[in-house]
């Protein structure tokens, strides 16, 4: 099993093709509450049509939505601390997508983006 970032989810809405080949792959794919969150927001600033929301909500009932629970708090407490530490600095909703993750056995995150998630222990990324 593997989460999909907020990266992952745009381009899918785009319908780029490499995230489409991604979704044909036998492993199953999922994302998290902060993904659609980060997702809903960005569009809530472009002032979406409401058309396009509905696109984004059917989407959204199609993948597996991973919940922000206890378990995923502590693990992203534990990440985002143990990179400050260090002075790494890695926004809260990447921890969190993370602690999710790691909360729940799941170690790959699949994204085009992952210089934060690479910095991240226990944190496998994948990339397209």
């Amino acid at each position: 099993m593997k989460v999909v970032d907020s990266t992952f989810l745009v381009d899918l809405l785009r319908g780029k093709e490499d995230v489409s080949e991604i979704l044909d792959g036998r492993e199953l794919i999922v994302t998290t509450q902060i993904n659609i969150y980060e997702i809903l927001k960005g569009f809530f600033l472009k002032r979406i049509s409401r058309s396009k929301f509905a696109q984004v909500r059917a989407l959204f009932e199609d993948i597996r939505v991973l919940p922000l629970d206890d378990y995923g708090i502590i693990r992203a407490a534990e990440i985002s601390s143990s990179l400050q530490e260090y002075g790494n600095y890695v926004p809260d909703c990447d921890c969190l997508t993370a602690g999710i993750a790691l909360s729940k056995g799941i170690n790959t995150i699949v994204t085009r983006k992952g210089e934060h998630f690479k910095r991240m222990k226990g944190i496998r990324v994948e990339a397209y």
